[in-house]
C-alpha cells in the first residue's frame, strides 16, 4: 500500500468517526395546504357620527372597603392622591417616627398642631372639590384629596 493510499484511508475514517456522534437533525418540510383556510371577514365599523357620540361621562369615586385611610409615612403620604365622594370621612394616621401635621394654605382642614407617632386625625368632605394639603414640618410632604358629588 502507498503512503497516499493509508493517508486518505486514514482521512476517511476519522471524518466519518466524527459525525458518528449525535444524529444530525432533520428537518421536516410540508407541503402547503391547497385551499384557502377559512378566515372570518369582518366588514369595516362606520365611525359614529357627532349626533352619535356618547356624552363623556363625570369621574366618580371608587368604592372602598371601610373609610379611606390615608398613612403619614417618614416623609410621604400614602395615598399622595385619593378621591372620595361627598361626604366621606378620611383618617390620617401617623405610622412613622417623626412628627408631622396635616395643613392647608387656606385652613380649612387640618390636624390641630403636631401630630407625633401613631396619632390619627380625621376630616369630613361635605364639598366637592379638589384639595391640596401638605405637612408644615417638612415641606416635601404634599397630597391631594379630589372630592367628587
Amino acid at each position: 500500500m502507498s503512503f497516499r493510499s493509508v493517508s486518505l484511508r486514514l482521512v476517511v475514517a476519522l471524518a466519518l468517526s466524527a459525525c458518528g456522534g449525535a444524529a444530525a437533525p432533520s428537518i421536516l418540510v410540508s407541503q402547503a395546504p391547497t385551499e384557502a383556510p377559512n378566515q372570518p371577514t369582518t366588514a369595516p365599523t362606520p365611525a359614529p357620527s357627532a349626533a352619535q357620540e356618547a356624552p363623556t361621562a363625570a369621574p366618580t369615586a371608587v368604592p372602598s372597603v371601610g373609610a379611606p385611610t390615608v398613612a403619614i409615612i417618614d416623609n410621604a403620604f400614602e395615598p399622595a392622591n385619593l378621591t372620595v365622594s361627598v361626604g366621606t370621612s378620611v383618617t390620617w394616621t401617623n405610622k412613622g417616627k417623626r412628627n408631622h401635621t396635616v395643613s392647608t394654605a387656606d385652613a380649612s382642614f387640618g390636624s390641630a398642631g403636631v401630630m407625633s407617632s401613631g396619632a390619627t386625625y380625621a376630616h369630613t368632605f361635605d364639598t366637592a372639590g379638589t384639595f391640596a394639603y401638605f405637612c408644615a414640618i417638612h415641606a416635601g410632604m404634599k397630597a391631594t384629596i379630589t372630592v367628587l358629588p
